[in-house]
């Protein structure tokens, strides 16, 4: 049975330390009888180590932030083994254990470019929810350690946080174009994807609520983060407004158009112009919240809506872009032109919008097989 690997500071193994010679430190790592050692480059005298630490040294503090940085490296690399349950103690030594020189710093480096790149906030927030991820991994920390073993490692820690084929191509896809970056600056030479296929997955079809499951949940009774999440979400309902589009909303923005009142605005992740009636619904809740419904993070909102299709006996995964999905489903099945719910939602083509429609096609379909097995029974 497989032990838990043992990381250790050893100085002076060689016992050759004196008040004039000095003594190598270095960090031993044992797991399942292999053994082994890692140079820190930290060398000093005999009376300048005790209790595991530099004592008396004119750098003492640098020396000893080196060397625990470089044990923390290590036992964290070991954690991320652990889990992914591969452990190969030469990758230890393949990546040379030291401290990361800025200059070799894959991580700070792919912040950096994320934090400049030309996306929208919320493309940006998935990135770095994709650096974090790679923080966590601990295995690629330094350009070279962008290699396809160190790749299909992280591939199978992904697959410990998420379990949806489509969550994991999007890391992937997140990473590529920094990859090919670092390739194009000369800071790494190959493409460490060059022979790898990450399937992008099965989609799981388009999830929205019929006009009874809606009603269903407007009309649950909750109160405090319960409640908020409910009225975003059934906003999103009766606007087909996206999460990071309808937190955007001001009174201001509100136009008097006849006895109607209009938003006009161009979508957050396109740059779509966008032109929406407010149905009464939508009006009583902004109405509810003094016309601002930036009360809640998305994540939270989809935490609490979880509760909500519980509560609601929905048996899908219930999210805000649930509500938008509703929306144009239901604005086709009313006899909305598809060319109008397009442009409702904002879409860049037609074809997107069509989606809804094959969805609709399909319970038409699923509902005349109930009819058959009602006439036959």
């Amino acid at each position: 049975m497989a032990t838990t690997p043992q990381v250790r500071i050893l100085f002076d193994r060689r016992k050759r330390a004196t008040a004039t010679v000095k003594g190598t430190v270095e960090i031993e790592v044992v797991s399942n009888g292999e053994r082994l050692r890692l140079s820190t480059g930290v060398c000093v005298l005999r009376q300048q180590w005790k209790g595991g630490s530099v004592i008396n040294h004119p750098k003492e503090a640098e020396l000893n932030k080196k060397i625990r940085e470089m044990y923390d490296d290590i036992f964290a690399r070991l954690s991320t083994m652990v889990k992914s349950g591969i452990i190969d103690l030469q990758l230890l030594k393949g990546s040379k254990a030291r401290v990361v020189e800025e200059k070799d710093d894959f991580l700070v480096w792919l912040e950096q470019r994320i934090m400049i790149r030309g996306v929208t906030e919320p493309t940006r927030r998935q990135h770095l929810v994709m650096h974090r991820c790679l923080k966590e991994f601990g295995m690629i920390r330094r350009f070279e350690d962008l290699n396809t073993r160190n790749i299909k490692l992280w591939d199978d820690f992904i697959r410990t946080k998420v379990s949806a084929q489509s969550s994991i191509h999007g890391y992937h896809k997140r990473l590529k174009p920094y990859v090919v970056e670092a390739i194009q600056l000369g800071l790494i030479t190959s493409n460490p994807y060059e022979n790898m296929r990450i399937p992008r997955g099965h989609s799981e079809g388009i999830k929205f609520l019929s006009e009874e499951e809606r009603d269903r949940i407007a009309d649950l009774e909750c109160y405090g983060p319960v409640e908020k999440a409910r009225d975003l979400f059934i906003f999103a309902c009766y606007t087909g407004l996206s999460y990071t589009d309808l937190v955007k909303i001001r009174k201001e923005d509100l136009i008097k158009e006849g006895d109607d009142y209009c938003i006009k605005d161009k979508r957050q992740k396109t740059k779509v112009p966008y032109t929406i009636v407010l149905l009464p619904q939508a009006m009583d809740i902004l109405k509810k919240y003094n016309f601002c419904l930036n009360i809640m993070s998305n994540q939270k909102c989809n935490e609490n809506l979880k509760l909500i299709a519980q509560m609601a006996d929905i048996h899908i995964n219930l999210t805000m872009h649930v509500g938008r999905h509703t929306f144009a489903t239901w604005a086709l099945s009313k006899g909305v032109g598809i060319e109008t719910v397009s442009k409702m939602l904002a879409h860049t083509t037609v074809t997107m919008t069509e989606n809804y429609a094959k969805v609709l096609q399909s319970s038409v379909y699923q509902g005349y097989n109930v009819l058959k097995s009602a006439a036959n029974g």
